[in-house]
């Protein structure tokens, strides 16, 4: 199954290395406007102070900005669009810094991991908010600055906003087959991740993305890939774990035991349950109770739960 979106088009990038201890990776469609607003070397994109500042923990900051960005054939003429800057300071193991070494090329530091992502998932047809630009830069020998650039995924919006702003739009009976075709559409999105050997590990409202959700078949995408397991291992535990990350952020408001059942069923590509899915399933109801255990026990107030 390949989503039918341009958000699911693969990324054609461009390698460049200014200097011998940094480097950058940018999207092809996106090079003349990052010549515009002099994005041209990991210095000018790392001094950049303008933008409004969302997130900031330990040597993680997320910068929000506008930039002129070029048409889209699904959003008319060009204009502003807002982009996100991610940069990220990490101190590297000597393992790490080795492997960097031999693999100069390789993936090195966690913005040019997660664009890595972007490009990985995009070639197998599963669509994502769309990656602009990355890059690295050695400071010292276990020591890598990286930043990541995407930009913003309008016109898709987030399942947790729709959730938390529009939540009568998924309740009552008249919304019944919204709801069961959007589970559907986001149920087959999961499926045919972990079938091209991924799992992203945050799996959640937060960072699905939906399109066209009056549609038989409504658009999916995802966004922040920083973290995604390739481990052949860990394949059988990965609907374990994405469908539990999910479930815990769907309000019992909204979502009832047969939309979840719903959802694991698409997700195997089963109108009927063998005994063995339905030991799966008790599993991932067992891990969505861990999981709001733990949050419980942190002090972390869910957003998606309503949760004092």
């Amino acid at each position: 199954m390949t989503l039918s979106c341009n958000y699911a088009e693969p990324v054609i990038f461009i390698s460049h290395c200014p200097q011998r201890h940094e480097m950058l990776l940018i999207n092809q469609n996106y090079r003349q406007l990052l010549e515009r607003i002099g994005f041209t070397s990991f210095a000018a994109v790392w001094a950049y102070a303008g933008g409004e500042v969302i997130k900031k923990k330990g040597e993680r900051t997320v910068i929000r900005a506008k930039f002129p960005s070029p048409p889209e054939p699904d959003q008319g003429p060009a204009g502003d669009s807002t982009f996100y800057l991610k940069k990220h300071g990490q101190r590297l193991s000597l393992w790490q810094r080795l492997h960097c070494l031999l693999r100069p090329t390789g993936v090195c530091g966690e913005g040019l991991r997660e664009f890595y992502h972007y490009c990985q998932f995009r070639r197998n047809g599963l669509a994502t908010a769309v990656p602009v630009a990355a890059g690295i830069r050695f400071s010292s020998f276990l020591r890598a600055d990286s930043f990541l650039l995407t930009r913003d995924f309008a016109p898709f919006t987030a399942l947790e906003d729709i959730v938390l702003q529009q939540p009568a739009t998924l309740q009552g009976a008249e919304n019944q087959q919204k709801k069961s075709n959007i589970l559907r559409a986001i149920a087959r999105y999961a499926r045919h991740m972990h079938d091209s050997g991924m799992n992203q590990k945050d799996f959640n409202a937060t960072h699905i993305l939906l399109q066209q959700l009056e549609s038989e078949n409504p658009q999916v995408a995802l966004f922040d890939l920083q973290r995604v397991d390739h481990n052949p291992l860990n394949r059988f535990y990965w609907p374990i774990k994405a469908l539990a990350e999910l479930n815990f952020t769907l309000p019992a408001a909204i979502f009832s035991e047969s939309d979840r059942l719903a959802l694991f069923s698409a997700y195997k590509g089963k109108k009927s349950l063998a005994a063995l899915d339905r030991w799966q399933y008790r599993l991932i109801r067992r891990k969505t109770d861990s999981i709001a255990r733990h949050t419980s026990k942190r002090g972390l107030a869910p957003k998606m739960t309503g949760s004092d």
